[in-house]
């Protein structure tokens, strides 16, 4: 009898111990790498999310620039992990900027539910600018920063450049809007994500890519010159206008007082199917 249950007990030790070195083994970290683990062994048809931060570097006016990203994939390269490419910024304060952040929930949110559903996204940790100090200049400078984190990305992951979406809340959203409308940079991307985010009628009709913009009910993001809603997309150029939508939230007054992570996401899989 008790050789018996000595057996029971080595036979079960081992099997402890293979089942804990192949789990090592199948989801072991390493660097700033995050996998998700599985219950089961890793499998072709298995999807393996993956987030880690990367770092950019390019050229800006003959000196190297250095671009932190959070980058949301899927270890599988298949078509259908590569639909396309989610580039997003965060908030800030327009009158004194620091460098993009990494830990919105927002968009964290949306990257993850874009992943998810097959598409390669990211974060950027954008280059701090002038803010108000100089509006157009930290525009064009934050359209750098984009481009050239979806120029990266598409290499990497063998996606044409026009198949993007790009995005901000609140300060990037404002900054892209402005670039949407007086530059050239971001312009062979399908759309642009601008929650809680406005711009003026001018810049709305220079657009040349289009837009979804949504704010809450309490107009916290117009003034100034600044429009949202049937004002905003009345404006809209009309080569691009019967793509974009211009949406009042009446379920909330302040800024950004909602995620809208479903809403942005069917956006972005509208003009990225």
């Amino acid at each position: 009898m008790k050789n018996t249950i000595l057996l029971s007990a080595i036979i079960f030790f081992l099997a402890f111990e293979g089942s804990t070195q192949s789990n090592n083994r199948i989801y072991q970290k390493s660097g700033h790498t995050a996998v998700k683990a599985f219950t089961k062994p890793f499998k072709e048809s298995t999807n393996a999310l993956i987030t880690k931060n990367d770092t950019i570097v390019f050229a800006r006016n003959g000196k190297p620039t250095y671009l932190i990203i959070k980058l949301y994939y899927n270890s599988i390269s298949k078509t259908s992990f590569r639909k396309g490419i989610l580039v997003m910024g965060s908030g800030n304060n327009e009158a004194n900027p620091t460098e993009g952040k990494l830990n919105g929930q927002s968009e964290n949110a949306l990257c993850n539910m874009a992943v998810q559903n097959g598409y390669v996204a990211a974060i950027v940790q954008y280059t701090k600018g002038a803010g108000t100090a100089n509006w157009n200049a930290s525009a064009q400078q934050l359209a750098e920063d984009y481009d050239a984190c979806i120029s990266t990305l598409s290499t990497q992951f063998n996606i044409p450049k026009s198949r993007s979406v790009i995005g901000g809340v609140s300060y990037a959203g404002f900054l892209l809007l402005t670039a949407n409308a007086y530059y050239n940079t971001l312009s062979y991307c399908k759309g642009l994500l601008a929650p809680c985010s406005a711009t003026s009628t001018d810049a709305a009709s220079n657009f040349k890519i289009p837009i979804y913009n949504i704010c809450c009910a309490g107009n916290y993001e117009v003034g100034y010159g600044n429009v949202t809603g049937s004002t905003l997309y009345n404006a809209i150029n009309a080569n691009v206008k019967n793509k974009s939508e211009c949406i009042i939230d009446n379920s909330c007054t302040s800024h950004c007082g909602n995620l809208w992570t479903n809403e942005l996401f069917n956006k972005m899989q509208f003009w990225l199917p």
